[in-house]
C-alpha cells in the first residue's frame, strides 16, 4: 500500500480513520439522524473530523454536501441542491428591460425545471416585473422546487462551515429550512466553536429544535493512534519520542498529525509498504522537518497576504522589532500573535501585551489594534482563498486562529 493511501491529509484515511470510541461520536450522530426533527448542529475547530465523520457515515447517494464559503447569494444555495439532485434549471427570466411589452401570442416567464415551468403566463398585454422582484420571484421558485425534492427524495442535507455564510443569508436559509425540518428534512450545519449557535441567533424559533454534536480537540493519545496504525500498515517503526513531538507541533489537529507522517514517510524514502523486516524511520533535525513543511502549505500566501494589508495612499508608520527589523503595524500585529505560542484563542488583552513583547519601541493604541483585526479578518474572510485563517470577534474581542495550517505557520516561519 501506498504511504499516500495510508496518511491522508484532507481526504477520508480510510486506514487511519480513529472514531473516537470513547466519544460515541458515530452512536450520538447515528441517533440524531435517525430521530430527526431537529437541526443537527455538529462545531468542532477546524479541521478537527467534522468533515470526515460525516463521510464516514452519510451515504453518498442520498445525501447533499454545501460548503457554505460558495454560498455568495442565497440562490447559490437552491441552485446548488438543484444541480446535485439532477434537475435542470432554466432561468428565462433573465430580460432586463422594464417597459411593457405586447406579444401577440401568450407570454411565459418565470423557471423553466425539467418538463415543468413555474411562472406567470398572460395574454396579449404583459408588464415586466423590476430585477428586484424577478431575482426574489427565482429565488422562491427555486427554493420551492429544491425543498419539495429534497422531502420527496429523503435526502439528508449537510451544510458545511455555515459560520461562512453571511448573516443575513443564514436567517434566510434557516427560516426556509424550518417547516421542512419539522416535517422530517434531515439537516446537518457544521461550524467552528464559537460560532455554534448561528442558526439560533439568526432564527430565534429555532430556540429548542437545534441539537448540539460538539467535536473537541483531539487528545495526544488519539493523534498517536493515528501514526501507529499508519506506521504499522506501511511495516515501519518509530521512537516514540518522534511521535510525541509531531502530536506537539500539531495543535490538536489530525489533519497536521497525517501531514507530517506523510511527509516523515517521504523524507525516510518509504513511499510504500516495506516487504520482509519493519525499518526504522528518522528525524535528523526537527527545525529542517517543519520548515521544510512551512514553504510547502498555503498558509504562506494568507500570511503574506495579511502582512500587506489592505490598500492605501501612504506609507505605514514603521514600527521596529526587538530583533531591530522594521515592519509595519499588519506584520507588527502577526509577530504578536505567533508571540502568544500561538494560542488559537487569544484575547484583545493577551495580545496587546505580545506586542508590547516583540515591539521595541511605538506599541500601536487600543483602537489601531482593533482596527487592523477588523481589517485582517475582512481580509481572511473575503481575499485568501478556502477557509479564512483567522476571525476576529469584535463583540467578545477574541481573536480566534481558525485554522491549525495557519498556526503552525506563525510558530515556525516567524522568528521571533
Amino acid at each position: 500500500m501506498k504511504a499516500t493511501e495510508v496518511f491522508v491529509a484532507g481526504g477520508f484515511p480510510a486506514v487511519t480513520y480513529n472514531p473516537r470510541l470513547n466519544l460515541s461520536l458515530e452512536e450520538k450522530l447515528n441517533d440524531y439522524i435517525e430521530t430527526g426533527y431537529k437541526l443537527i448542529s455538529i462545531t468542532g475547530p477546524t479541521k478537527s473530523g467534522k468533515t470526515v465523520l460525516c463521510n464516514r457515515l452519510l451515504p453518498l447517494e442520498s445525501s447533499i454536501f454545501i460548503s457554505g464559503g460558495t454560498i455568495e447569494k442565497e440562490s447559490d444555495f437552491w441552485e446548488y441542491i438543484l444541480e446535485e439532485l439532477n434537475i435542470d434549471i432554466e432561468d428565462s427570466t433573465a430580460k432586463k428591460k422594464t417597459n411593457s411589452v405586447e406579444e401577440s401570442g401568450e407570454f411565459n416567464g418565470g423557471i423553466n425545471i425539467g418538463p415543468f415551468s413555474l411562472g406567470a403566463k398572460s395574454g396579449d398585454k404583459e408588464t415586466n416585473l423590476s430585477e428586484i422582484s424577478k431575482s426574489s420571484y427565482k429565488v422562491r421558485n427555486l427554493k420551492v422546487t429544491a425543498l419539495k425534492n429534497l422531502q420527496q427524495q429523503g435526502i439528508i442535507l449537510l451544510i458545511d462551515d455555515f459560520h461562512y455564510v453571511k448573516p443575513d443569508i443564514q436567517q434566510s436559509i434557516i427560516r426556509s429550512l424550518k417547516q421542512p425540518i419539522f416535517n422530517g428534512l434531515r439537516v446537518i450545519i457544521l461550524a467552528v466553536p464559537h460560532r455554534a449557535y448561528d442558526a439560533i441567533k439568526v432564527e430565534a424559533e429555532m430556540t429548542g429544535r437545534v441539537v448540539q454534536l460538539s467535536i473537541p480537540l483531539w487528545g495526544d493519545d488519539e493523534l498517536a493512534e493515528i501514526a501507529n496504525k499508519g506506521f504499522k500498515e506501511l511495516n515501519l517503526e518509530c521512537d516514540p519520542t518522534i511521535i510525541d513531538t509531531l502530536i506537539k507541533e500539531s495543535f490538536r489537529s489530525p489533519h497536521l498529525m497525517q501531514e507530517f507522517c506523510l511527509r516523515l514517510c517521504k523524507n525516510n524514502g518509504k513511499k510504500e509498504t516495506v516487504l520482509g523486516n519493519p525499518e526504522k524511520l528518522s528525524i535528523s533535525s526537527y527545525k529542517d522537518f517543519f520548515s521544510e513543511i512551512v514553504e510547502t502549505i498555503s498558509s504562506k500566501s494568507a500570511f503574506e497576504r495579511l502582512a500587506r494589508g489592505p490598500r492605501q495612499r501612504a506609507d505605514r508608520l514603521q514600527r521596529q522589532l526587538h530583533d531591530g527589523s522594521q515592519v509595519d503595524i499588519y506584520a507588527a500585529i502577526l509577530h504578536g500573535i505567533a508571540d502568544t505560542g500561538p494560542k488559537t484563542e487569544i484575547s484583545y488583552e493577551e495580545l496587546r501585551g505580545s506586542l508590547k513583547k516583540v515591539l521595541a519601541e511605538n506599541a500601536p493604541q487600543g483602537h489601531e489594534i482593533t482596527r487592523v483585526l477588523t481589517k485582517m479578518d475582512e481580509i481572511a474572510k473575503s481575499e485568501i482563498t478556502g477557509e479564512p485563517v483567522l476571525d476576529w470577534d469584535k463583540k467578545d474581542t477574541r481573536l480566534f486562529i481558525s485554522d491549525p495550517f495557519f498556526a503552525f505557520y506563525l510558530r515556525w516561519a516567524i522568528k521571533l
